[in-house]
């Protein structure tokens, strides 16, 4: 499960990660939530990378009520993502990397649940596996995006059993290639790759978006609205 990430990296910083010329107005998010326009990199018709933003929450694009009539599509199991109606295609097809600093998990406890922030331990950033589909035409069209998620490893299974499926930097084009099997990039992360800090629950608010809320905490004083 990822439901909410960091996406802070400039558009600079982006573009050198994709190696990609875009230039699109990206602001930075310490609190990405779903519904939202986030960066996202696709395969545009000469097979260069194509740098974006677009809402987090795939819509099919068979939806008859588009994203207003479901829940949004935050994430799909790579394991069943190929079977499934709402991501077949778009797996086949419409393949996306999802870049990010970092992202959130909430570990239950007898006073609430307690946010942690989790890293790539070499402090490079992250990219996540995702699909995306188009709803829609002209101005009602909409350009959406999901998360491809697996079973966690050590470093994080103590704390949520999925974790977003990560590429490394040498993948990038070959996963956005629809040609390329899809299976193969749904390895584990290898151990030690990721790394968890606590931070404070002010992260649960979404409306709460500041590089504050990356500050680790101590857990004793973790629930602090500061």
């Amino acid at each position: 499960m990822c439901g909410r990430y960091v996406i802070a990296l400039t558009v600079d910083q982006l573009r050198a990660l994709f190696e990609c010329e875009d230039r699109p107005n990206l602001a930075p998010s310490w609190n990405a939530a779903p519904t939202q326009e986030l960066a996202v990199v696709r395969r545009g018709a000469d097979g260069a990378a194509r740098l974006s933003a677009i809402r987090w929450g795939l819509v099919p694009h068979w939806s008859k009520t588009g994203p207003a009539g479901a829940k949004p599509l935050i994430n799909a199991r790579s394991e069943t993502a190929a079977e499934k109606p709402a991501f077949r295609t778009a797996l086949k097809r419409r393949r996306a990397l999802i870049p990010a600093d970092g992202f959130f998990e909430w570990q239950a406890g007898p006073d609430g649940k307690q946010p942690w922030y989790i890293t790539r331990t070499d402090g490079a950033p992250l990219v996540f596996a995702g699909l995306w589909e188009r709803w829609g035409e002209g101005e009602t069209r909409i350009d959406s995006f999901a998360i491809l998620t697996r079973e966690a490893g050590p470093d994080t299974a103590w704390l949520h059993d999925r974790v977003p499926v990560i590429l490394e930097r040498g993948a990038f084009q070959t996963w956005l290639d629809p040609d390329s099997d899809a299976q193969g990039f749904f390895a584990p992360p290898p151990e030690r790759a990721l790394s968890a800090r606590p931070v404070s629950r002010r992260v649960n608010a979404v409306r709460v978006n500041e590089a504050s809320l990356l500050d680790p905490v101590d857990i004793k004083s973790a629930g602090e609205t500061g």
